[in-house]
């Protein structure tokens, strides 16, 4: 029994295929192989980015506690400084307007010994 060409094509044709599945599962099985690598480095990761990201978190809570407490300071301060602020005008007021007049008695006074002093001489 002779082989034509048609059987021939068909032999030749069933090896390329053959030849073909094997190449396609060699880079499947490579494929594979680099995801499950990838799959480990990513669990890896994961292992040592969450305890990292749970102290993140309370530092972070921390830190915005703390600034809480400054801003409660600061607000504190502020008004303190409003106050004082306030009471240092009430003062200037009060000691002003009596200085101001007892400087111009004062100068009142010294202007008419000036010219009490002049006209006798």
């Amino acid at each position: 029994m002779l082989a034509d060409a048609g059987d021939t094509a068909l032999i030749v044709l069933a090896a390329f295929w053959a030849v073909l599945v094997l190449v396609l599962c060699v880079v499947l099985i490579g494929t594979y192989n680099v995801l499950t690598s990838t799959k480990l480095t990513i669990d890896a990761m994961r292992e040592e980015t969450v305890p990292l990201l749970r102290e993140i978190k309370t530092s972070v809570e921390k830190t915005n506690r703390e600034i809480d407490r400054v801003d409660t300071v600061l607000e504190s301060a502020g008004a303190i400084v409003g106050r004082v602020e306030r009471l240092s005008g009430l003062v200037e007021e009060v000691a002003s307007s009596p200085i101001m007049k007892l400087i111009s008695l004062g100068a009142g006074i010294r202007k008419g010994f000036q010219k009490a002093t002049t006209k006798k001489v």
